[in-house]
């Protein structure tokens, strides 16, 4: 008994932590970050960073990157606080605030990922963080809450598609002009 209500209370806890890495997969990494990350990357100035960066020695790459790693979580840690403090508007924003600052960081290890791995330590970190990715990406928690996300999207679509709401669209520009 005491084991079957465990195995509900760990799903029911792993389907809220899969649904919040969703959420924030969706909205915040490839509706925000992802962009933010192409735009910093196609700046010219950068160009000059991402050389300055390859030529520091992989000592003085990995305290930059792991500082603004650092500086990162810490944000995130911050925002969970106040939410949990119930300031959401202050936590929203320090989150926010955190999200061109982790596009950033992502860019460096990009294009550092090479002299990053030099690192064993490292390497294992990172490449044991992908294989959690992938456990997550590959489990049927993630796959039924995925395909569940995916068909709310196209209802919400189709629902913007519609006749109603393309009339009041067009009324709406309409008036505009």
């Amino acid at each position: 008994m005491f084991k079957n209500l465990y195995l509900k209370v760990i799903n029911a806890l792993l389907t809220v932590l899969v649904f919040i890495y969703l959420v924030l997969e969706e909205l915040v990494w490839e509706r925000i970050a992802e962009p933010i990350y192409g735009f910093i990357h196609g700046l010219k100035i950068l160009q000059k960073l991402e050389i300055l960066i390859l030529r520091l020695n992989r000592y003085a790459l990995l305290t930059c990157f792991l500082a603004l790693f650092a500086a990162v979580e810490l944000l995130g840690v911050i925002s969970i606080g106040l939410l949990a403090e119930g300031q959401v508007l202050l936590a929203t924003v320090v989150y926010a605030g955190k999200i061109p600052i982790a596009a950033f960081t992502f860019w460096v290890f990009r294009i550092a990922q090479d002299k990053l791995m030099t690192f064993a330590w490292f390497k294992f970190c990172y490449e044991w963080l992908l294989a959690q990715i992938l456990k997550i990406k590959t489990s049927a928690i993630y796959v039924n809450i995925k395909i569940k996300i995916v068909s709310v999207k196209s209802w919400f679509k189709s629902l913007l598609a519609s006749e109603p709401v393309q009339r009041i669209k067009s009324a709406l520009r309409f008036k505009q002009s």
